[in-house]
């Protein structure tokens, strides 16, 4: 036997055995996932009503209730923030891709924009926290829909500034 086919089937073994092994592993992980969420829906499906999106969540010695006042909160956060995110940040792309192409303040504005892109969620909301809760004393949904607009105005920013650089000079004048 040559050493070139004792090397390709040596080879060969290393990768049926890897391969075998790979998908054991997945098989193993699956069917973990798939007894957890068996289990979850199993467990869980008693508590699903429409008394569960419907009725508001009682006082902290209560039982039972629902998370209609949840999902409200959730919705005038959301909406707060894309009223305050959106028409800033597409403005500001706006500026970025017309007027501030090769400029200076052009390339400062990006850099901070990138900055602020990366900046992780906790301190947004704890700058937030410090300029509006605190002088306030309480938190507010106008508080929380400034965090998230402030998380969201640079992805705005960034993506309708790359959008509208992406349209040809030709096609912008028109």
């Amino acid at each position: 036997m040559s050493d070139n086919t004792w090397l390709y089937r040596r080879r060969r073994l290393g990768n049926a055995l890897a391969l075998a092994l790979g998908s054991l592993a997945t098989l193993f992980g699956l069917f973990w996932l798939a007894w957890i969420l068996c289990v979850t829906i199993s467990k869980g499906m008693s508590a699903l009503s429409p008394a569960l999106f419907t009725q508001l969540t009682p006082p902290p010695p209560g039982d039972g209730g629902g998370l209609a006042n949840a999902f409200f909160g959730s919705a005038m956060v959301s909406l707060i923030a894309l009223l305050i995110g959106t028409p800033i940040g597409i403005g500001a792309g706006l500026w970025l891709a017309e007027y501030a192409q090769r400029r200076a303040l052009g390339a400062v504005v990006r850099f901070l924009n990138d900055i602020l892109l990366s900046a992780p969620s906790i301190v947004l909301g704890l700058f937030v926290y410090s300029l509006v809760v605190k002088p306030l004393g309480h938190f507010s949904a106008l508080a929380g829909g400034l965090a998230l607009a402030l998380i969201v105005l640079p992805v705005v920013v960034r993506t309708t500034d790359e959008m509208l650089r992406l349209v040809p000079s030709t096609m912008r004048e028109a």
